[in-house]
């Protein structure tokens, strides 16, 4: 898989909401267990494509969607995945 966005929130139902508003706008979207190394937040996270980053950003920062945590960009290489907080 390619690399991907993860976006953390505190609270699970901000979580969902954000979920819902990226399908909305049409971009493909998933809720996934958050990983350990990011383990500040409510235990799930939205997962979505990283080519979709800077309108996902404008989108949350316009949403008024609340107890956002941080973005995450995840990578694999040479078989270790790596996340690296973006914001």
């Amino acid at each position: 898989m390619g690399d991907y966005i993860l976006v953390i929130f505190s609270v699970r139902t901000s979580t969902m909401q954000f979920n819902m508003l990226l399908q909305k706008n049409g971009i493909r979207s998933i809720i996934v267990e958050t990983p350990k190394s990011a383990s500040a937040s409510c235990g799930i996270s939205v997962r979505f494509s990283a080519k979709h980053f800077n309108f996902a950003k404008e989108l949350l920062k316009k949403s008024g969607i609340k107890n956002f945590i941080a973005f995450y960009y995840v990578s694999t290489r040479f078989g270790k995945t790596m996340l690296t907080k973006i914001s």
